[in-house]
């Protein structure tokens, strides 16, 4: 992939053309008027509690996906589903990727809950999760993986329709 770099308003962008008239605006200054950037919604609560009564969760595991959902706003459809392949792994799956997310935390309580989806480096992160419980294959980890390590963190930019 080749960084192009464009200037406006004598502001300098740098950007990656990905697929499908994609673009990864590399960090830190991305232009407002590029494009749609990828969102996320938060889940409504209801949706949770059916979720984890459906997969069996402990009161406890209930408790701390609650905690780790409040931490991960902007990616709460993915937390949530990696915690529910973990659980359906095993408990100890469950715990094992529920601290990696606990841990993971300080390293994006920085970005803001609408930037989660669209960010490289938390796509790379939540890739890496969803490959460690074989639910994406490992070509599509490397790929995301290797995005965000080459160009650094960047944020994907839907083309207009």
């Amino acid at each position: 992939m080749v960084v192009i770099t464009e200037e406006k308003n004598g502001l300098e962008y740098r950007y990656i053309n990905a697929q499908d008239g994609m673009k990864v605006y590399l960090l830190p200054i991305i232009p407002k008027d590029v494009g749609q950037i990828p969102v996320q919604e938060d889940l409504d609560e209801s949706v949770v509690e059916d979720y984890m009564k459906e997969l069996g969760f402990s009161l406890e595991q209930t408790e701390r996906t609650r905690t780790v959902l409040n931490n991960y706003r902007g990616r709460q459809l993915d937390t949530l589903s990696i915690l529910g392949y973990a659980k359906e792994h095993s408990d100890k799956a469950f715990n094992t990727f529920a601290k990696e997310l606990e841990e993971r935390k300080k390293d994006f309580e920085t970005i803001h809950p609408d930037l989660m989806y669209a960010r490289t480096d938390v796509s790379a992160f939540f890739m890496g999760l969803y490959g460690d419980l074989g639910k994406v294959p490992a070509e599509i980890v490397k790929k995301t993986t290797e995005l965000a390590e080459n160009y650094g963190p960047g944020i994907v930019v839907l083309a207009e329709d």
